[in-house]
């Protein structure tokens, strides 16, 4: 059976042209081995956007707390310019690529985080659509903004989201592809890491701020069916294999 893989692309991954098409190529390389979803962010764009609109974004624990009127922004930007830039990338790279969104399905329902507030948690995960895109062959390129119970839209976090979406289809690999290089202890790169490494490394403050809740959440994925997590940088040609065989960035998993 051909293993899944989902890919949660943000940083320098999605904003540096160059490395996105190298990416971009690499996945199309492996494309007939794996199937393969790419979850991406875009908060960098949403904020030059907003910047320019005279909207100034607020942020709580390294969550994007959405306005009324930013949650226009987002969908405008992730769920359209900057995901059809994806699409049309991809196709370039000879990936059937389909842009969709959360609200697409809908693949995610959740609720917003207080009144006036367009930030979600994910309550319900629904793969069907995703499952018929990829027997069809298609790479579904998956931006996060959903929908609540009463048709509202939320802005879910792409980390949440690309976990969520793995955990539901039990993926062989969820690849977190950001701006580091892994889980560091004092610079030094940790390639590997099981649940008891982690909680250790946390009471330790070797891994610390936003890192605890996706190492955390890496873990309840893995107790729920992924197969590896793994927590690394895309900065040269074979950068993504790399990360899915081990020989980079940190991988998560069960203790054996």
């Amino acid at each position: 059976m051909t293993e899944t893989i989902v890919i949660k692309m943000g940083g320098q991954a999605v904003s540096n042209q160059n490395q996105l098409e190298q990416c971009l190529k690499e996945i199309s390389l492996i494309s007939g081995t794996y199937k393969i979803i790419l979850v991406h962010g875009g908060g960098h764009e949403i904020s030059s956007f907003s910047k320019k609109l005279g909207i100034e974004p607020y942020f709580k624990e390294g969550i994007r707390m959405t306005s009324k009127e930013e949650m226009t922004l987002v969908d405008m930007v992730l769920g359209g310019s900057f995901n059809k830039l994806l699409v049309r990338k991809a196709q370039l790279n000879h990936l059937k690529a389909v842009g969709i969104s959360g609200s697409d399905g809908p693949i995610f329902q959740g609720h917003a985080l207080g009144s006036g507030n367009y930030t979600g948690r994910i309550d319900h995960v629904d793969i069907s659509l995703i499952k018929h895109l990829l027997s069809g062959g298609y790479f579904p390129i998956l931006a996060p903004p959903s929908i609540d119970e009463e048709g509202n839209p939320l802005n879910i976090n792409a980390d949440e989201a690309a976990l969520a979406l793995a955990t539901a289809i039990k993926a062989s690999h969820l690849l977190f592809i950001s701006d580091i290089p892994g889980i560091l202890n004092d610079g030094v790169l940790i390639p590997s890491m099981t649940p008891m490494a982690i909680n250790t490394a946390i009471k330790d403050k070797i891994i610390i701020g936003g890192m605890i809740p996706k190492v955390q959440s890496a873990i309840k994925g893995l107790e729920e069916g992924i197969g590896q997590v793994v927590i690394g940088q895309y900065t040269h040609e074979n950068s993504l294999l790399n990360l899915i065989e081990g020989s980079e960035g940190t991988q998560i998993h069960l203790e054996h």
